[in-house]
């Protein structure tokens, strides 16, 4: 019983310190319509916010394959560790990945 708590407690601390704070929030984009362009929107977001920590976010086929992730995080509030995204911003990236992820 001692074990299944400690690996309870232990697997709690890992979850809760992938957040920024412990928490996520509860945000839905809003996609007006407007396709989202990856060369336009995107990627001067990635380049300025996230390409710091996450080099492997460089190339367009790179942010592809990553993309889920990429958008679970972005939604969720957990990245960028070192700041927050507008709403705009957020949208742009969700919407840009609902839409298919182009390479525009």
């Amino acid at each position: 019983m001692r074990k299944i708590l400690a690996v309870l407690t232990v697997s709690l601390g890992l979850w809760s310190s992938c957040s920024k704070d412990g928490t996520t929030t509860n945000y839905t984009p809003t996609c007006n319509g407007t396709v989202k362009s990856y060369r336009t929107d995107v990627a001067p977001i990635i380049s300025s916010a996230c390409a710091g920590c996450h080099q492997n976010y460089s190339t367009y086929s790179q942010l592809y394959a990553s993309r889920n992730s990429v958008r679970s995080q972005v939604v969720s509030g957990n990245m960028p560790r070192s700041g927050s995204l507008s709403t705009s911003q957020k949208d742009a990236i969700a919407c840009w990945i609902d839409n298919g992820a182009p390479n525009n």
